[in-house]
Parts: C-alpha cells; structure tokens; sequence
C-alpha cells in the first residue's frame, strides 16, 4: 500500500474507521484512507479544506486498491453526509438549505 495523502494524523488520534461505511470492501482494508479522512474532518475548516479532504479520501481509497467505483461512492456519500461530521470554523458553515437540514438532524439524533 501506498502512503496517504494529506496530513499525517499523529499517533494519538483515534478515528472510527469508515463511520458508517465498512472498512473492508472486496477483501481490501480502506480502513488507512478513512483514518487520514476522520483526521483531516476533526482538523476542520472552510468548504475548500472539506472538499480538499474529500479528493484526498478518493485518491487514497485508489491507493489502497479499492476499485474506481466503489471509491466514487465513498467519495459521493462523503461529499452528501459529511456536512455535520466536518468541524467548520467559526462563520464558515455553507450557506446552502442542504448543509443546514443535515446539520440540524445530526443534532437532533445526538439528543
């Protein structure tokens, strides 16, 4: 396997693998793309850095062999979900009716 794209998540960081996902996909373990995706979403942002994280999480599911199209649904179901798991910077939460719907379901199932 190749290294990872991004920043490298220090030895203390803890991720849940592919949340929601499985971490394993035709005998291939993805679980190292999402690790270096959950640590590039805690490091948090604007849009641009959410959407630089989810390119990085495409390419290094192809790094770990995963084929181009189930690399495409990750990358989709990140790009449609992944809203309320990113941890925006102050002010910088999109201004799209999506995001907010996501964000404000996200906190309500947390209650």
């Amino acid at each position: 396997m190749q290294q990872m794209e991004g920043p490298t998540p220090p030895d203390y960081f803890i991720s849940n693998g592919c949340s929601y996902s499985p971490d394993q996909w035709g005998g291939v373990d993805i679980r190292p793309a999402c690790h270096w995706h959950d640590y590039a979403y805690q490091r948090g942002g604007c849009k641009k850095d959410r959407e630089l994280a989810d390119g990085q999480l495409y390419r290094n599911l192809r790094r770990c062999d995963l084929g181009k199209f189930m690399a495409n649904i990750y990358y989709r179901r990140v790009r449609l979900f992944g809203v309320a798991a990113f941890n925006w910077a102050e002010g910088k939460v999109p201004n799209n009716p999506w995001h907010y719907w996501l964000l404000f379901w996200d906190g309500y199932l947390k209650w």
